[in-house]
């Protein structure tokens, strides 16, 4: 699974909430081709336009985007301390928010208003190398079955968590810069 955090403004915000069904279109999804049916076997596939359908919206900007790709699960026990939902904001990568439109893995997209990106911005801030270095324990990564391949070897295991650090601070500027405009944040994990 994958996570990706999208930095939006109050008032897309609440488009989404008047219409959830829209987040596809600002987060980018393409709906997949369907399958051929059984009529479509018999009787051949009928013309179609090669005209895209119009986008409700205008996707979200890779300047606007944020990849935690396969890191948010290990970053998320390292601020929370458990493989589950915790407490808030340490948990905020897989809990917090409001839901927003439907499910595409990993639950439906997480809208994190302002206050609660300021929350989050102001949580980051206060993590330290020496506190990712502390959480980062080999043996309890693997017991709580966080997908990661936690190293024990001391040059490799530094390297991870030296890497793991880099992602922290550009995931607390992002927060910071999306606190300090006043926006929101979405949260999709898939």
């Amino acid at each position: 699974m994958l996570c990706t955090v999208y930095r939006i403004s109050v008032e897309q915000a609440a488009k989404l909430r008047e219409s959830p069904d829209t987040v596809d279109d600002l987060l980018g999804y393409k709906m997949p081709t369907p399958k051929a049916g059984i009529l479509t076997k018999i009787f051949g596939e009928r013309t179609r336009s090669t005209e895209s359908p119009e986008r409700s919206v205008d996707p979200i900007t890779s300047a606007d985007t944020f990849e935690l790709d396969q890191a948010w699960h290990i970053l998320h026990f390292l601020f929370s301390g458990g493989p589950a939902e915790g407490d808030w904001p340490a948990s905020f990568l897989v809990c917090g928010g409001e839901h927003i439109g439907p499910d595409h893995g990993y639950g439906p997209v997480r809208l994190l208003a302002p206050d609660l990106a300021g929350e989050v911005a102001r949580f980051l801030g206060t993590r330290s190398l020496q506190s990712l270095e502390d959480a980062y324990v080999p043996d309890r990564i693997d017991a709580a079955g966080i997908y990661w391949q936690a190293s024990t070897q001391p040059e490799l295991r530094e390297q991870q968590v030296y890497e793991l650090w880099s992602v922290v601070e550009g995931l607390r500027t992002f927060f910071e810069q999306t606190s300090g405009r006043g926006g929101a944040v979405l949260i999709s994990i898939f």
